[in-house]
């Protein structure tokens, strides 16, 4: 009998209407009863509008799935619900994008509050993309206390898998805290610049699909260091003298010490001859050689400063710096009165960068510091032809030097021979060609 009883129980108790209660009131996924068929609706709604990409009529089932079920739809499910409010607030009147930004803002906590835990996306990670929104939605002037946290949190858990676009945004709130109190930021928005430059180069020698967009942040980021102020010679000096000397058996950290000071333009520091000597006893580069070569110029030791730009050059790859490395070897070597060498190398410097005028100009000063023609002074003048030959060249391949080469150009112009040099001198007859021998070795035509 008790079985009997017990069976009657049962069917009635399955005979009831179930009660409909909603995911969000009963702590559930998706609720019960038709509440938990609504929330199941309207997530697979929202997901075939969205795959047709009329946003609207997804944005209108997503927001009942986010109200009534949010932890039922996973982490795409708010990935894609920021989208969608941010396309409502782009479209909306001014005086209700407030009110989206907040729901913008509660759609990243309520994410964080049932899927901050994700293996993969977790709560810093979504701190990162709740950063970068609110930057760039807020409005908010104040915001650097705000998402700085979030940021780092971000960059600190992601490291080379943090987003590209958080990593420069985290950079660019550092320059912004380093402006509001110079002294007492100085320190940390060096070491970060340091730190995050590390971060993308590993990133980028991955070689990716993405490596393209982080090879932007760390063009960015070395654009904001360099013109922050952070980076004059005298800060660098102070900030790094120390750990020059803690990590002369480093070469990974010397190499980033001169990295900084030839970006910022500091290569007559001792702390950047002291870096690029140390690091160069342990493992030579291309840039511990520059380094050196600096350091030699500066003490007029020319000949070994030739020696180690040629050691630079064969130890670079990037055409940029070899043609750095080239024209400044051939300033040494014009310093040293070996012109046939300083042109050679002059020529170098512009096969790596024809679009340069600064080798053309400093050919044209070698020409005309020249005389191949001992006591003859008509014929000595004819340097200034060749001379102006070559600062023409240099303001037809690169505008940038056109005012220099010009200035150059009429100042020379002043020393051709005379019309009556000219007479007495039958081979420089206005329009033919005459040859300048010794080192210079070249033909010019004659002028009036």
């Amino acid at each position: 009998m008790k079985t009997k009883y017990f069976l009657l129980g049962l069917v009635a108790l399955f005979s009831m209407p179930m009660f409909a209660v909603k995911a969000i009131d009963d702590g559930s996924k998706f609720g019960t009863g038709e509440d938990s068929i609504r929330c199941l609706e309207n997530i697979s709604l929202y997901q075939q509008y969205y795959k047709i990409r009329d946003y609207e009529a997804a944005y209108e089932n997503w927001k009942v799935a986010f109200e009534e079920c949010p932890a039922a739809g996973g982490r795409t499910f708010y990935g894609n619900g920021a989208f969608l409010i941010v396309q409502k607030m782009m479209k909306a009147p001014a005086a209700e994008k407030q009110q989206w930004f907040d729901l913008l803002m509660k759609c990243y906590e309520q994410r964080i509050q049932y899927f901050g835990t994700d293996r993969k996306y977790s709560e810093p990670w979504i701190r990162g993309r709740q950063a970068v929104d609110y930057i760039n939605y807020s409005g908010d002037a104040a915001m650097l206390d705000k998402v700085l946290p979030w940021l780092k949190q971000a960059v600190d858990h992601g490291m080379h898998n943090a987003d590209a676009d958080v990593i420069n945004s985290y950079f660019q709130m550092l320059e912004k805290q380093y402006q509001q109190n110079v002294e007492a930021n100085r320190a940390n928005f060096i070491e970060e610049y340091l730190r995050i430059g590390e971060i993308l180069d590993t990133r980028i020698a991955q070689a990716d699909k993405q490596q393209a967009n982080y090879q932007v942040v760390r063009n960015n980021i070395d654009q904001i260091f360099s013109a922050s102020g952070a980076a004059d010679c005298q800060t660098l000096e102070n900030v790094f003298a120390a750990k020059v000397e803690e990590n002369k058996d480093n070469a990974d950290a010397l190499n980033k010490i001169i990295k900084i000071f030839r970006k910022a333009g500091c290569k007559e520091s001792e702390v950047y001859f002291a870096a690029s000597l140390y690091s160069h006893k342990l493992n030579p580069t291309a840039e511990t050689a520059a380094g050196c070569a600096s350091q030699a110029i500066k003490q007029k030791n020319y000949a070994e400063a030739v020696a180690f730009y040629n050691e630079a050059l064969s130890l670079q790859e990037d055409v940029n710096e070899k043609y750095d490395y080239a024209y400044h070897k051939a300033l040494v070597l014009q310093a040293m009165g070996r012109y046939a060498e300083s042109r050679s190398s002059a020529y170098e410097a512009i096969s790596y960068n024809n679009a340069a005028g600064d080798p053309y100009i400093l050919i044209a000063k070698l020409y005309a510091s020249s005389n191949p023609f001992g006591d003859d002074k008509v014929l000595a003048k004819t340097v200034y032809w060749a001379a102006v030959d070559k600062l023409e060249k240099a303001k037809s391949v690169d505008p940038s030097c056109a005012a220099e080469a010009q200035k150059l150009i009429n100042s020379y112009r002043q020393q051709y021979p005379s019309k009556e040099d000219v007479f007495f001198k039958p081979e420089l007859k206005p329009g033919t060609t005459f040859h300048i021998g010794g080192w210079i070795n070249e033909d010019v035509r004659c002028r009036d």
